[in-house]
């Protein structure tokens, strides 16, 4: 099981981190890397913790869309409040100064959260699109 979610639902966090890494040695990270990287995270992650939900199933039983929708919305949200924490340790231990201030880690909530619950919002009406297609498809067989 951990292979698979690996597999199929890690790649897009990890290609988040890598992009988030090399566009702020090049660019630097404000102002558009950083929204931008935490907006993305955000899509990422809730995109894997949907999929890893789907993929769990022995371990946390069958959930509805729904169940999975406000699983993954609310694990991302829970991970941008640990990466901000995270971030705010940092500076403390090493005196950084990646954390600039409250408006900046909100901002960085806010554009984290609301990338997941982007992400659920679109992956939602693709499914409804999808599934009527798959119905126009039955009645005219």
């Amino acid at each position: 099981m951990l292979g698979r979610v690996l597999r199929e639902a890690a790649w897009a966090p990890a290609i988040v981190l890598v992009a988030h890494t090399v566009g702020g040695h090049f660019f630097g990270h404000e102002p558009v890397v950083d929204p931008v990287s935490h907006f993305s995270g955000g899509v990422a992650a809730a995109f894997f913790f949907r999929r890893a939900a789907e993929i769990a199933v022995d371990l946390l039983g069958e959930l509805k869309p729904a169940g999975l929708d406000v699983l993954a919305f609310a694990l991302t949200a829970t991970i941008a409040v640990f990466w901000e924490i995270g971030e705010f340790a940092s500076d403390r231990i090493t005196g950084g100064n990646v954390q600039r201030g409250l408006g900046n880690t909100m901002r960085d909530l806010i554009c984290g959260i609301s990338g997941g619950g982007c992400f659920l919002v679109v992956w939602h009406l693709v499914m409804k699109w999808r599934g009527r297609g798959e119905m126009k498809r039955r009645v005219a067989q």
